[in-house]
């Protein structure tokens, strides 16, 4: 029975590819007559479209391998002992199962951390809508750091402002004029081993200096943001 479902699946499939071949072949006599532009276009477009997918996938993947453990991070402060500055950080990261790069240069070249630092992850589910009462999860850690995961569907829009409001229910001060958001602004370096062609990561890094910024999308509120800058072999 099964075998008879797949061979008139086969047969309708063959079918179908047979008329759109012979429509095809039929309209092959206008590609010189102009027929290319849209052809162009979309290929065009298919490019920029899978070199944008690649490259994130493969700067994620780097990103996720040089974060720092979160409990060799912990220990790190602990020893380090740095300065705390009156206030609240928070980093915007794609990743909070370590301690992400903007976090780790603002250690690095500051030497100092705020007194309350939050680890802010936006997840997107495969949803219209998420639950209110699934909408956040929080972690108290120590050394006064917190981890946030924030879940919205795909149909909804982050508002980072309204997140830190319902933290506070957690515990978390993020007072309006006391908080500063943290962001990453990479410089991709085309040098580096990732496995794509030179050509497409120039490609790539020139439509991530062009990308809308993060603060716009997630209406973060302008005269807080710190933008901490990078090179990197990519």
């Amino acid at each position: 029975m099964a075998l008879g479902g797949i061979g008139i699946g086969l047969t309708v499939a063959g079918g179908l590819l047979f008329v759109d071949l012979a429509f095809a072949a039929a309209n092959l006599t206008k590609i010189r007559q102009g027929g290319w532009v849209p052809l162009a276009i979309a290929a065009g477009l298919f490019l920029l479209m899978t070199t944008w997918s690649r490259g994130t996938e493969l700067l994620g993947r780097w990103l996720t391998s040089v974060m720092v453990p979160l409990d060799a991070f912990l220990e790190e402060v602990k020893q380090l002992n740095p300065p705390r500055v009156p206030g609240t950080a928070v980093f915007l990261t794609t990743h909070i199962e370590g301690a992400p790069l903007v976090l780790q240069y603002h250690l690095r070249h500051n030497k100092a951390l705020q007194e309350e630092v939050v680890l802010l992850a936006i997840v997107t589910e495969e949803v219209p809508e998420v639950l209110e009462n699934r909408r956040l999860k929080v972690e108290v850690l120590p050394s006064g750091l917190s981890r946030v995961w924030a879940h919205y569907g795909f149909m909804e829009r982050a508002d980072v402002h309204d997140i830190l409001v319902h933290c506070r229910a957690a515990g978390i001060r993020a007072l309006d004029d006391d908080t500063t958001y943290y962001l990453g602004r990479l410089r991709l370096l085309p040098t580096g081993p990732a496995p794509m062609m030179r050509w497409r990561k120039r490609l790539f890094g020139l439509m991530s200096r062009n990308a809308s910024s993060a603060a716009d999308f997630f209406r973060i509120p302008p005269d807080r943001v710190v933008e901490l800058g990078a090179r990197v072999e990519f």
